[in-house]
C-alpha cells in the first residue's frame, strides 16, 4: 500500500467515526419511520434524494478571477449539495465596494483598464477581462460595453476607476451602470431556470444590493453573510445595555460604508452602536485578498504565497486583540459575523478558539437550503 493509499484510508476512517453519531441516529429514525420494511426503506430513501436534490444553491459571483479554495462561497467543494456558480459580467470587485447610489438607486459603473498611460499592459485587469465567463473564456465573450477616452468625474458610484492620462492614452472599456443592473438581472433569471432553492454570493459587500436582488427574483435572496445580522442581534440580546457586541470581520473597513452594509430591516433602535465592524486591511491575510491572490491550503504548497495556514493565524491573532479588548472596555463578543465570502475557510477555527458562534456565508446557505432540503430528525413519513 503507497503512502497516498495509507493516507486516504486514514482520512476515511477517521470521517466514519466522525460521522458515526449522525449515521445510527438517521439509520434508527428510518427503522422506526418504515418499521424496517424493506420496500417501505427504498421508498423513503427515494424520498429523501428528492429532497436532497432541492437544496441545489445558487451562487452569483462579482467579476473577478482566482483560484478559490474549499470554504469560498466561488469553490463547488464548499457544497455538499450541487451548486451553480455564475459571474455577473461587468460587476467588478471593485464596483461591488462602490455599492448602490442610495440616491438614485442606480448601480455603479464598472471599467477595465488593459493598458496603462505609458503603454505597458495592466496585467490585473487583462487577466480579469479575459476570463468570461471563468478562467477558460475569453474577452470575446464580453458584450454590451464601451472604450472611453475621457475620464468621467461625478459622484463615487460613476466617476473612472483610473488617471485621466489612462483614458486618452491607454486602453479603458467601460459598464454602464444600467448595463450592470441587466447584466445582474440575466444572471438571477439563468439561477432561477436552474431551480436552485435560493441565492447568494461570493461577496460580502453584496449587502448593498440585496433590496434591488430581491425585488428581481421570485425566490429566497440572501446575497450576504451580513444579512444574518437581523437573526443574530436578536438572539444574542445584541444591545447597548446589555453591552453584549457583535464582531463584523471584514477585508478592509475603510471601504466598509455602514450605511449600506448593515441591514436597516429587523435591527431593534440603538443595537447597531453594539455591532463592533473590524477590517483586516493590516493583515497578511487583508493584503492577499486586495492583491487578488489565490489561496493554497497549506503555506509550503503556496503559488502565489497565500494560504489557508497561515491566513488563519494572522486573522486569529488580529480578531483576538480585538475581542479581549472590548472585554476590557465592559463589553462582550458574543458572536461573530464574517463578511467576507473568503472567510468561511477559517470560521471553524474561530469557533474552536473563541468559543463563541460564527456565522459566514456558508451559514446564510445552510439557512437557504433547510427549508427545501432533508433534515433526519424531521421524519421519514413522506
Amino acid at each position: 500500500m503507497n503512502s497516498k493509499s495509507i493516507t486516504d484510508t486514514a482520512a476515511a476512517e477517521a470521517a466514519s467515526k466522525l460521522m458515526e453519531r449522525d449515521v445510527l441516529a438517521m439509520a434508527s429514525n428510518l427503522k422506526a419511520d418504515t418499521q424496517g420494511d424493506p420496500t417501505r426503506i427504498a421508498t423513503a430513501a427515494e424520498h429523501v434524494k428528492e429532497l436532497q436534490d432541492r437544496e441545489k444553491i445558487g451562487v452569483i459571483r462579482c467579476d473577478y478571477e482566482y483560484e478559490t479554495t474549499r470554504g469560498d462561497a466561488g469553490n463547488a467543494e464548499s457544497y455538499y449539495s450541487d451548486s451553480v456558480r455564475l459571474k455577473v459580467e461587468g460587476w467588478t470587485f471593485e464596483s461591488v465596494q462602490r455599492g448602490m447610489d442610495p440616491k438614485t438607486k442606480t448601480y455603479p459603473a464598472s471599467e477595465f483598464r488593459l493598458k496603462k498611460a505609458d503603454g505597458t499592459t495592466d496585467e490585473y485587469w487583462t487577466k480579469l477581462w479575459q476570463c468570461y465567463p471563468d478562467k477558460n473564456g475569453s474577452s470575446d465573450n464580453r458584450k454590451n460595453y464601451s472604450r472611453v477616452t475621457e475620464k468621467i468625474t461625478d459622484n463615487k458610484y460613476i466617476e473612472g476607476y483610473f488617471d485621466e492620462e489612462d483614458y486618452t492614452k491607454g486602453e479603458v472599456y467601460r459598464y454602464e451602470p444600467g448595463q450592470l443592473e441587466k447584466n445582474m438581472k440575466v444572471a438571477i433569471t439563468t439561477l432561477e431556470e436552474a431551480k436552485v432553492c435560493g441565492v447568494t454570493c461570493d461577496v460580502g459587500y453584496s449587502q448593498a444590493f440585496q433590496t434591488n436582488v430581491k425585488e428581481m427574483a421570485h425566490l429566497p435572496i440572501m446575497l450576504s453573510s451580513l444579512q444574518q445580522l437581523t437573526l443574530v442581534a436578536p438572539l444574542y440580546d445584541v444591545r447597548p445595555t446589555t453591552k453584549n457586541k457583535v464582531l463584523v470581520v471584514t477585508v478592509n473597513s475603510n471601504c466598509f460604508d455602514a450605511e449600506q452594509l448593515i441591514p436597516n430591516d429587523g435591527l431593534a433602535p440603538g443595537v447597531r452602536d453594539s455591532i463592533l465592524i473590524v477590517g483586516m486591511q493590516k493583515t497578511i491575510f487583508g493584503s492577499w485578498v486586495a492583491g487578488g491572490n489565490s489561496f493554497s491550503r497549506f503555506k509550503a504548497d503556496a503559488f502565489e504565497k497565500a494560504s489557508v495556514e497561515e491566513g488563519l493565524e494572522s486573522l486569529y491573532g488580529e480578531c483576538k486583540a480585538l475581542i479581549d479588548g472590548a472585554q476590557k472596555d465592559g463589553g462582550k463578543v458574543v458572536c461573530m459575523v464574517l463578511e467576507c465570502a473568503e472567510m468561511p475557510a477559517y470560521s471553524n477555527g474561530f469557533r474552536r478558539r473563541f468559543q463563541i458562534p460564527v456565522y459566514d456565508t456558508m451559514t446564510t446557505v445552510a439557512f437557504l437550503q433547510s427549508g427545501m432540503g432533508f433534515s433526519s430528525s424531521s421524519g421519514f413519513m413522506m
